[in-house]
């Protein structure tokens, strides 16, 4: 097993015991499919239980469709049957929301289920309804998957604000914080290193416009210039 199914199954069976429901704020285009691929993985192997996965982004769900359609590009295994693509996004867990009504069902949901919605970083879309509803329940589980940048509303939870503003309303933060590490598709700075060696004739300026003010700036020093 990956480091990353060993802390999935963490948070979902501490979910699970206690009787929650897990959010994960995921971004759209391949964050929600290794979740779905690594959920179903564990679910398979039964190291974690048998749980409905609600998908709910529109995006994400149009992304889907095209990882079926482009079998040949990834990992994940597409059959084609009675000309329809099969793969595991058609399991009988996994359930897509495509309606807003189908979207705000889900706020009524008491039994444990994993909902995968957007934006990441919680800035906006359908996850601050799921959050509006869900934060301040206690057996309840907010899952990050990925990176939040400093003054978003994701790292304002992940680093443990008792209250956060949703909808012009200051909500309690009671439910449990869990963060996944290793779900990154950014490459680091030695592969930044290593693309930019293969230029061959060096850009005037390179401006460092993403990450962590300490990290960029690090990243800019001469130690580290070709």
């Amino acid at each position: 097993m990956t480091d990353v199914e060993n802390q999935l199954a963490k948070v979902v069976n501490e979910t699970y015991a206690n009787e929650g429901v897990l959010v994960i704020p995921a971004f759209a285009v391949g964050r929600t499919q290794s979740l779905i691929y690594y959920m179903h993985q564990l679910m398979e192997s039964k190291r974690i239980p048998s749980l409905p996965i609600f998908v709910d982004s529109p995006m994400a769900i149009s992304v889907t469709n095209l990882y079926e359609k482009h079998g040949g590009l990834h990992k994940i295994k597409v059959t084609e049957s009675r000309n329809e693509l099969i793969s595991i996004f058609d399991s009988p867990n996994i359930h897509f929301c495509n309606t807003s009504e189908s979207s705000r069902a889900l706020n009524e949901m008491k039994r444990p289920a994993i909902i995968i919605s957007a934006s990441g970083m919680v800035t906006g879309g359908r996850i601050l309804h799921h959050l509006y509803h869900r934060l301040k329940n206690e057996n309840d589980t907010l899952l990050f998957a990925g990176y939040q940048a400093e003054g978003s509303r994701g790292r304002h939870i992940l680093d443990g604000d008792k209250t956060v503003k949703i909808f012009g309303e200051e909500l309690p933060v009671r439910c449990h914080v869990r963060e996944v590490h290793g779900l990154s598709a950014h490459a680091d700075q030695s592969e930044l290193l290593r693309w930019l060696s293969n230029f061959k004739k060096a850009p005037k300026t390179t401006f460092i416009v993403h990450g962590e003010e300490a990290t960029a700036i690090a990243f800019s020093k001469p130690s580290n210039k070709s």
